[in-house]
């Protein structure tokens, strides 16, 4: 293939001949003007062309770029092996970039078998050339104690060496370990520093870390404009933009009312449950069923849904305004007792409405949480700059990451004597929605306040249910119209009613189960214990505890 074109400047000109001459350094730069578009048009197939010419003739620059190629498949088939080759041939010269990449593949075992030691081996050439990545990726080697005796000194000294170079993922991952205080001197001015240095080069971890420093206020002074300024920088990185959203919508219920924010953020707090606790789900033997064998995503219903005429009242009224709707509300209910005769009651019942008939599916909590809302995750950076919102990622923010206890609220709006505390946080919440709506108002204003709420009224029910002992999973931040919420249409002859719910997608679908029980009245008990673990361990090779209740029921 001709590289002359009359259009080329004098000097691409110049460099053609030189390659085409034999001149291995010309056709390493030829190769990188193709590679990156400067001087000729962008033609990764000419780049990979040239590389491999002036890697034939040994020039270490030509072989490490030419290894990219292969790793990345561009303009050739992709080969992690054939990258490793190159890097090695490259390493071997004492090219820095080449034994930083050779060592990026023994770390992530990936055209090489997996090696952390050969890993530091390669960075640390790599970094006694100042190869500032290899620098800060021993920097965090030490610091996780991979491969290496773990050493937050030795790792504070490499991300210096490198941050002082003006690596950005350096500086950033100086400025957490100021934050927290490892192995160096606590200091948020410190860390502020850094961080401000990597997020002017782009670093999104960087300006996500320093959105949280202007949300917390502190050194730098509170500004939730800034905050949000930041995480909208955020956006667009694929793994931190809903992180970042999350904050920026934490930054705008603060900017509108920063006392009502933060009471609903300790409110939730004083009734998250402890994360070691074990909830249980109960139910019929149909969804029970479904849920083990059929890999039938466990399912939260909408709000209005269930059998409570006050669901989601007591707080409204009790700040003085019939409720209002904001996002809609989904929730899972759950129990902490896994056998408890009341419960067999209350939940487990068949198709007859008989009780007691069901199972009962007891959760590890650690593991719940890991599930997204649609069978395939979206990005949150997909989403058009116009239309940025929670829904249609199947992500759910950490506030809903959690299972809280219901509050059962008496006459008067009185709590019980233990929950004293919790009640007084409710008292001065009430006082800041007066001086928040003000005395006239308006249906806008009530409807930022349901936003500003969030969750806060579908946690309170009458204490004549407080034998149930409830405990809830609430997802609340979707809006109607998002692909996460599913439907299922009324059946009008058989007075069937509609419903919305939500499905929580596993890759593992048993992987947060810690045992099933048996309801008491459990039809032919004595043998779906055995059915069950035969049908998981033939379909899944999964095995699980599956016992008979100990309750007597008459």
């Amino acid at each position: 293939m001709s590289e002359h074109n009359p259009e080329l400047s004098s000097e691409i000109q110049a460099l053609i001949e030189q390659a085409q001459s034999g001149d291995a350094e010309a056709q390493n730069e030829l190769g990188d003007a193709y590679y990156f578009g400067e001087g000729v048009e962008q033609n990764y197939e000419r780049a990979a062309y040239w590389f491999g010419l002036s890697a034939e003739q040994g020039y270490a620059d030509a072989q490490c770029n030419l290894g990219f190629m292969y790793e990345q498949g561009k303009s050739v088939t992709q080969d992690n092996e054939k990258a490793v080759e190159y890097y090695q041939l490259a390493a071997e010269q004492g090219n820095a970039d080449g034994q930083y990449n050779l060592g990026v593949m023994y770390g992530q075992g990936k055209g090489a078998a997996q090696s952390n030691e050969k890993a530091i081996e390669y960075y640390q050439l790599a970094a006694e050339q100042e190869h500032t990545h290899a620098m800060n990726n021993l920097g965090v080697m030490y610091e996780q104690g991979t491969g290496v005796a773990q050493s937050n000194e030795k790792a504070v000294e490499y991300y210096q060496l490198a941050a002082e170079q003006g690596n950005a993922i350096a500086q950033c991952n100086l400025g957490i370990m100021y934050e927290q205080g490892k192995s160096v001197a606590q200091s948020d001015e410190k860390a502020v520093e850094y961080y401000r240095l990597a997020a002017k080069q782009g670093t999104a971890r960087a300006q996500l870390n320093l959105a949280y420093c202007y949300f917390e206020g502190g050194w730098v002074e509170q500004s939730f404009t800034e905050t949000k300024a930041l995480c909208e920088q955020v956006f667009k990185d694929t793994e931190l933009s809903f992180e970042a959203y999350e904050l920026h919508d934490r930054a705008e219920r603060f900017e509108l009312s920063g006392p009502i924010g933060k009471l609903r953020e300790q409110i939730l707090d004083r009734l998250k449950v402890d994360s070691n606790a074990p909830m249980t789900h109960y139910t019929s033997f149909d969804v029970g069923q479904a849920i083990l064998l059929e890999q039938s995503p466990f399912r939260l219903g909408h709000i209005n849904a269930v059998n409570d005429p006050n669901e989601g009242k007591l707080l409204w009224h009790e700040l003085g305004y019939e409720p209002i709707e904001g996002n809609p509300v989904f929730i899972g209910c759950f129990l902490p007792k896994s056998d408890n005769l009341n419960m067999w009651r209350f939940y487990s019942k068949n198709h007859l409405n008989d009780d007691a008939c069901g199972c009962a599916i007891t959760f590890n909590p650690q593991n719940f949480f890991n599930y997204r809302l649609l069978e395939e995750q979206g990005s949150f950076s997909e989403q058009s700059e116009a239309k940025k919102a929670f829904s249609n990622t199947g992500q759910s923010p950490q506030e809903s990451a959690a299972f809280y206890r219901v509050l059962y609220v008496q006459d008067q709006f009185e709590f019980e004597d233990d929950e004293n505390e919790v009640g007084s946080l409710f008292a001065k919440l009430k006082k800041e929605v007066t001086g928040f709506v003000g005395e006239n108002p308006t249906p806008e204003k009530l409807q930022i306040l349901a936003w500003l709420l969030g969750p806060l009224p579908y946690l309170l029910k009458d204490a004549n249910y407080k034998d149930e002992q409830e405990h809830r999973v609430i997802v609340s931040h979707l809006d109607y119209g998002a692909k996460e919420i599913q439907s299922a249409a009324p059946d009008f002859a058989n007075g069937t009613a509609p419903r919305l719910y939500l499905e929580l997608h596993r890759d593992d679908h048993l992987a947060p189960i810690e045992y099933v029980t048996l309801g008491p009245k459990a039809p032919n008990k004595e043998m779906m214990a055995p059915y069950w673990r035969h049908q998981l361990a033939s379909r899944f090779s999964a095995k699980l505890d599956i016992r008979p209740s100990r309750c007597a029921y008459k």
